[in-house]
């Protein structure tokens, strides 16, 4: 149907473990898992716009912006 996914993983590390269980929040999980090399949906979504498969204004337009 013409349509591309972004997506983003998060493999399920020993800190991020230990951070859900301490109840640290989304935020916090998010940063950490930025540090640990995972892309954000928006940084997948943004390296599709430079590989020319969808648009910037696109990717802008369906995530939301990383705050990590």
């Amino acid at each position: 149907k013409g349509r591309i996914a972004i997506y983003e993983v998060m493999p399920i590390t020993d800190k991020i473990r230990e951070m859900v269980l301490q109840g640290c929040s989304t935020a916090e999980i998010k940063a950490q898992m930025i540090e640990d090399g995972v892309l954000s949906l928006r940084m997948s979504g943004i390296c599709k716009a430079v590989d020319g498969v969808t648009t910037i204004d696109e990717i802008l337009r369906v995530t939301m912006a990383d705050k990590a």
